[in-house]
């Protein structure tokens, strides 16, 4: 623990309160004693009050992600749509903490080039005190307005989209397998006893799903029914013999393996997960959530946090940030003098992005009711958000709605063929910028018709965010858009055989007339 002489010979220094009283400008301010928080809301408005919180036991600052018009109106009992109005944007701050010193850098390493690839400039990074990195991107870079909503008010979930998006380039194009070694970077490579020996035996492998690429839990079940030879009853057990209750006689044992995976394969691929290794902590992305200031000390390691040169993280030591040693960084953490919008483009692929904790929540896994289809149900069963995409096409969020349009269609019976040509016409001819024909099609090559529901109505990424959710008196009553065709489709098979009914009871009815009259 950091002791008092220690925090106020630090905390006395001109230097280090002009840089802390700079970052916490329009940002909620949480003091720590020792092992406790002191009240919220709070500000820092003034050098000299770094100093006199020191003397009253202040060990360590913190500031929230938010930046807001008034931090001190800020309240527990404000609705999300007070905190909306309250709150003037809010800077990305990802937070990377991992157990081994090297991999943390390494991983830090990758989201900073990460964000560079996608277009930002205004990177910052500092040491978190302990055993990460939080590295900043300041909310001046991001566009006012998009998807049709304040860029200020779609908090918590467009910087955990943004954290989920960059953790994906990572996983999927930077990390590489290559020789039975895990390389993070072209210096950087791990063998799997190299990693356990850091992580212990934790799972740094998981199952695959050859058809459809999801991840299976369990690759395969064993079943093993009992059936009787002679009046054939079957039933489920897990014993050694039963005896049918009915004949008094030993029962078959038959042991089947079935499949785990919803798509109905039972071939997996093990393959290497860099989420095992390699993660943000997406629970500092909430509201009211705070992260340690730069140059605030920290109480267990007594080290400081130290904004640093984010092209050179690699190069870091811990011993860089004792007090002692602690100059005023020329690297200012989330440096707000910015120019244009660079993070445009990273937060509308971000929110394209088909999140794969998204994907999996929507399966075919979900509470729906599967129903034979002989043909693909048409237009008019669709539901009015399908409608609406279909209609007017979208400006923002096309890839998202080929998400949406390929599930939705493919869990009505339609074919990849003709989803495939489907959608390439409904982006032609609807979309003012329509997307690549290639990204549709290089979509289509992994897709499996009917192995996935689309997103659920509640998911306020999708149908919200694009401003084509217009619920009618039927939309209310269910969860997918799936359910909703399928229930029309299937009032309308019953009505259908309804009125076949009545006009075959109508046709006997006359034949029975006709039959009497000329009998008589």
């Amino acid at each position: 623990m950091v002791d008092k002489s220690t925090c106020l010979k630090f905390y006395k220094r001109e230097d280090i309160q002009k840089a802390m009283v700079e970052h916490a400008q329009n940002k909620e301010l949480g003091v720590r004693y020792g092992d406790g928080f002191g009240k919220r809301p709070d500000i820092l408005m003034y050098p000299n009050e770094v100093l006199e919180l020191a003397k009253q036991g202040v060990t360590s600052f913190h500031c929230s992600e938010e930046v807001w018009d008034n931090p001190l109106g800020i309240s527990s009992d404000l609705t999300r749509k007070n905190l909306d109005e309250l709150r003037a944007g809010w800077d990305l701050v990802l937070d990377i903490d991992c157990p081994d010193w090297e991999i943390s850098k390494l991983t830090t390493y990758l989201f900073i080039k990460a964000l560079k690839d996608n277009g930002i400039k205004e990177v910052s990074c500092k040491f978190s005190g302990n055993k990460g990195f939080h590295i900043g991107v300041p909310f001046e870079v991001f566009p006012q307005d998009v998807a049709g909503k304040k860029t200020k008010d779609i908090f918590p979930e467009g910087p955990k989209k943004v954290a989920q998006y960059l953790l994906n380039i990572i996983t999927t194009r930077y990390v590489q397998v290559k020789n039975n070694k895990i390389f993070l970077n072209h210096d950087s490579a791990f063998s799997l006893p190299e990693l356990k020996e850091k992580f212990g035996e934790q799972k740094f492998l998981i199952n695959k799903c050859v058809k459809c690429k999801r991840e299976i839990k369990k690759p395969k079940e064993t079943i093993i029914e009992f059936i009787c030879p002679r009046c054939e009853q079957k039933i489920t057990e897990d014993k050694e013999f039963v005896k049918c209750q009915k004949c008094n006689i030993l029962m078959n044992k038959i042991e089947n393996s079935r499949s785990l995976c919803p798509c109905g394969s039972n071939e997996y691929n093990s393959i290497f997960d860099p989420l095992s290794i390699i993660e943000v902590d997406t629970i500092l992305i909430s509201s009211r959530h705070l992260y340690r200031m730069p140059y605030s000390l920290h109480e267990k390691s007594g080290l400081a946090s130290l904004p640093i040169d984010p092209d050179k993280v690699l190069q870091f030591e811990k011993s860089m940030a004792h007090p002692e040693n602690i100059q005023v960084s020329t690297f200012n953490f989330m440096d707000r003098n910015v120019l244009g919008e660079s993070g445009r483009m990273l937060l509308l692929n971000a929110l394209d992005f088909e999140v794969k904790i998204e994907e999996d929540r929507e399966t075919s896994s979900d509470k729906f009711e599967e129903v034979k289809i002989e043909s693909p149900i048409k237009e008019d069963f669709f539901p009015p958000c399908i409608k609406q995409i279909l209609t007017n096409g979208l400006e923002d969020g096309k890839k998202r709605a080929v998400f949406i349009l390929s599930n939705f269609l493919g869990k009505i019976g339609w074919e990849k063929k003709e989803i495939e040509s489907y959608i390439l016409k409904w982006n032609r001819e609807k979309n003012r910028d329509p997307l690549r024909d290639n990204y549709i099609v290089g979509q289509m090559k992994s897709f499996v018709p009917g192995a996935k529901l689309p997103p659920n109505c509640s998911n306020d990424g999708y149908y919200k965010d694009l401003g084509v959710c217009h619920p009618d008196a039927l939309c209310g009553r269910l969860k997918n858009p799936t359910n909703y065709t399928i229930l029309r489709w299937k009032r309308w098979l019953r009505d259908r055989e309804n009125d076949k009914g009545s006009k075959k009871k109508e046709e006997v009815e006359k034949e029975a007339e006709s039959l009497k009259a000329s009998k008589n």
